[in-house]
């Protein structure tokens, strides 16, 4: 349920005062209701931690939040709709600050992206059953829900496309290569790789993070930038 902004109509024949009295009406009620909605997902998070899945109910997850039923579904059309927030809130909350402070602590740009690569991998490496319920959700959104998907992911896309960016500006990678399909590209294959080994451990061979850069950097270095880098 979104709070409605002031109508088309709402002309500067309305005094001022009433105006801004609206505006801080409005502005009230969006904060209420992102704290509703933050509880919501907080304590969706809780139980999915706790149970080691996602088979939790509706009413669990208002009982743990202190909320009612009529205010959950003012905010969300069904429990799948609250376990999309819950993927995009873990994504934007968890993994990216995490992920930005790993690339940060490194000097050169081509080895910012190394360690988005080996960071993203061993973050989402856990095989345990919380773990392989999000990563069938996720796999599940990515068949009946494309969009709610590259939503979630965005956060993640953008903070890569920024890395290889700046490893192309200082010429560490091929710039041929367009950053934004690059950056998909590396995060498919790391998330393949982290499905795989969560839904089927010990069925194939596990990649580890160092493979999977072997990999990736055999594609975002052109051949001099690699002599340049085993040269050094």
């Amino acid at each position: 349920m979104g709070v409605r902004s002031l109508p088309d109509d709402f002309t500067s024949d309305v005094p001022e005062w009433k105006r801004q009295t609206i505006d801080r009406s409005l502005q009230r009620a969006r904060l209420r209701a992102q704290e509703r909605t933050d509880r919501f997902v907080a304590s969706a998070i809780e139980l999915m931690t706790e149970q080691g899945g996602m088979d939790f109910t509706v009413q669990e997850v208002v009982v743990r939040s202190r909320m009612s039923i009529r205010s959950f579904y003012s905010f969300f059309e069904s429990k799948e709709n609250l376990l999309v927030a819950v993927h995009e809130t873990v994504v934007a909350e968890q993994v990216v600050p995490r992920l930005r402070i790993l690339c940060a602590a490194e000097s050169d740009p081509l080895d910012a992206v190394r360690a988005y690569v080996y960071g993203l991998r061993e973050m989402t490496a856990s095989s345990g059953p919380a773990a392989r319920a999000l990563t069938s959700f996720t796999l599940r959104l990515a068949e009946t829900r494309p969009d709610s998907l590259e939503r979630a992911f965005q956060p993640q896309i953008e903070l890569l496309t920024e890395l290889l960016e700046a490893a192309g500006t200082a010429r560490r990678t091929n710039t041929a290569l367009e950053a934004s399909k690059t950056a998909r590209l590396i995060h498919n294959c790391v998330i393949a790789a982290v499905h795989a080994e969560v839904l089927a451990p010990g069925l194939g061979d596990d990649v580890s993070a160092e493979e999977l850069w072997t990999f990736c950097s055999g594609g975002l270095c052109a051949s001099d930038v690699r002599e340049v880098t085993a040269g050094v």
